[in-house]
């Protein structure tokens, strides 16, 4: 009998250590797992319980899907952590970051939205249903016997934005939000009418557009997503409202988000953020230079400081750091932004998430009181900076003007960038044409189908040789040159056609011969008294316009030299005008342009910037 026992012990022993070492086999290649997989086996071994089978009622029936992460045998006075996606609540990548707030005792609730996934309902355009939906749910949690009344939301791109439309509705249970990359939720506030982050100067970001609508814009959620899709040829495509369509059978809420005029009402239903909101959640705001929603995010930023209460522009911080879409994170590891070296560029991140979070939902420490209203890093000077305003209350504003014997087209020509306005007029001009776009090249570009496409700051020297690109040079700089603000470059211009774009493009030229870039910005000439009053141009008149470039903190040394560029298009990062004046979206033969920009005493054209003297930055 004693031998029988220790039989049975012996093998309950042998199969308890099996399951133990494959139990810790699957822990140590958890990174190597699916996302479920990896989050399932890292709730495990935090002690967290997981339910991926809540459903929410919305007040119109509609009831939406949810995964709980509550701690283990902890279920009593929780604050939340709220993260609200359209990618799926068991397979988004970012969802990894959520058991940093689980592991610390918070409730952690991501739930998919409308339409998407396992929710039921309609997903139409981003994104509707966003406040009322966001506010349900919010009702929701402080009704559980888990929930201290408390909750933060957080997250990047949609996620950030789905954010901001709930903070619209002002929920007294609403303590505290961690947006990332996520300016784009802004529509009309402040003019700038950029949708979500998809429109810029009036003209549609194609290949992040496209990229995104292809992947997470179908209304049946029953068809299958396109595999094996060329998407450099897709993008070629014309016209433009249908691109995704032909590879990606079915209704897409792309065609809805191309074709709505950017001033029509119909907007209003997609729950964007407009200049009659009051924004008063307190907010850390982390974005990048290389971001395509960054210019929304300093906006949205804005307007939260200008909240319901004298309090609102203490409780509001930006975050800056060198880097594209999301990947503020990645600077611990990678230490570049493009092609450029960016030394101490990382920040404890999970470490703010957290002291944020508790002071806002738990009452526990100072809620970062020694964070300025704007953290920021200087690229090429390997620094951050602080300031209590955008752009920086030290920083002047210094005027770069334009000037040429007529023969600024390519670095070859005589285009000249001076401190001084040219004494005599001068016009230089090229032709645009739409079958040959320049292409992109850096800057907040992404979903090009071309993983060699480089991001952020990126060589020139090859757009710098087409004849349809304007360039402009300074002379060695004499001394240090320190940007820190938003860029623009107001430029007269004339065209043969009734409507056309304007790229203007800020250059770093390096001593040994390098032209990498800093910022970029497009402005489509039938915008040019604001999306809301478009106008065709009289062919061969001058127009005065202005392409907001988006802000930098940028850092040039003493003899290198300050570059810009100015064409008519960036494909496929931008949607190319066809320059016939039509709808744009519905067309598939263009025309080509004599775009000229005039320079001079009568005419002026220059590149503004926000100077920051390096003796006085701290």
């Amino acid at each position: 009998m004693r031998s029988m026992k220790r039989g049975v012990v012996w093998k309950l022993g042998v199969a308890g250590a099996v399951a133990a070492l494959l139990l810790g086999a699957v822990y140590a290649l958890r990174w190597h797992l699916p996302v479920r997989w990896n989050i399932a086996v890292r709730s495990w071994a935090a002690g967290i319980e997981v339910n991926h089978d809540v459903r929410i009622r919305m007040p119109d029936g509609v009831q939406l899907a949810a995964s709980l992460y509550l701690p283990r045998g902890e279920h009593r006075n929780l604050a939340t952590v709220l993260m609200r996606l359209p990618y799926g609540r068991r397979d988004y990548g970012e969802l990894s970051q959520l058991l940093l707030f689980a592991k610390h005792g918070y409730a952690v609730l991501v739930q998919d939205v409308r339409g998407k996934f396992d929710s039921e309902g309609e997903f139409g355009t981003p994104w509707e249903h966003g406040t009322e939906d966001g506010v349900a749910t919010l009702d929701w949690i402080v009704r559980q016997p888990w929930s201290n009344g408390k909750v933060g939301t957080f997250g990047c791109s949609a996620l950030g934005e789905l954010q901001y439309v709930l903070a619209r509705a002002r929920h007294p249970a609403h303590a505290a939000m961690i947006p990332a990359g996520a300016g784009g939720a802004i529509g009309s506030a402040r003019g700038s009418y950029e949708y979500f982050g998809l429109f810029e100067g009036g003209v549609f970001q194609l290949a992040s557009g496209f990229g995104w609508f292809l992947r997470n814009g179908a209304r049946d959620r029953s068809l299958p997503l396109a595999e094996r899709v060329d998407i450099s040829a897709a993008l070629r495509s014309l016209p433009s409202r249908d691109m995704v369509e032909r590879v990606q059978p079915g209704r897409n809420a792309f065609e809805d988000f191309l074709t709505t005029p950017l001033s029509d009402p119909a907007w209003a239903r997609f729950d964007y953020v407009s200049d009659s909101d009051r924004i008063d959640v307190p907010a850390l705001v982390i974005n990048t230079w290389g971001d395509q929603t960054l210019e929304g995010s300093f906006a949205l930023a804005e307007q939260a400081r200008r909240g319901a209460t004298p309090a609102a522009p203490l409780r509001q911080h930006v975050v800056i750091a060198p880097g594209n879409h999301c990947r503020h994170l990645e600077a611990r590891e990678e230490k570049r932004f493009g092609v450029l070296d960016a030394p101490g560029a990382h920040q404890p991140y999970e470490q703010w998430y957290l002291q944020w979070f508790d002071h806002w939902l738990r009452e526990r420490g100072d809620a970062l009181a020694s964070l300025p209203g704007y953290l920021f890093y200087v690229i090429g000077e390997g620094r951050w900076l602080t300031s209590e305003s955008w752009p920086p209350e030290r920083a002047r504003l210094q005027r770069w003007y334009l000037d040429s014997a007529g023969h600024a087209q390519s670095a070859a020509g005589d285009g000249a960038l001076t401190l001084l306005p040219p004494a005599g007029d001068a016009r230089d001009s090229y032709r645009y044409d739409p079958a040959d776009p320049v292409p992109s090249r850096g800057g907040p570009v992404c979903c090009t189908g071309n993983p060699s496409d480089p991001q952020g700051p990126a060589e020139q020297r090859d757009v710098e040789a087409r004849r349809d690109v304007l360039v402009y040079t300074s002379a060695p700089l004499e001394r240090p040159l320190r940007i820190a603000g938003p860029l623009r470059a107001r430029l007269t211009v004339s065209s043969s056609a009734v409507d056309t774009d304007f790229v203007a493009r800020l250059v770093h030229v390096w001593p040994d011969g390098r032209s990498t870039s800093i910022q970029e910005g497009a402005l489509r000439a039938r915008y040019r008294d604001g999306p809301g009053r478009p106008s065709l141009m009289t062919p061969g008149q001058t127009y005065t316009v202005e392409i907001a470039m988006r802000s930098i903190a940028y850092y040039l040394p003493a003899g290198h030299r300050l570059r810009l560029h100015v064409t008519s298009s960036s494909f496929p990062r931008l949607e190319r005008n066809l320059n016939t004046g039509g709808r744009n979206f519905d067309e598939a033969v263009g025309i080509v342009a004599v775009n000229s920009v005039h320079h001079g005493g009568g005419t002026p054209s220059y590149l503004e910037l926000s100077e920051l003297d390096v003796a006085e930055a701290r």
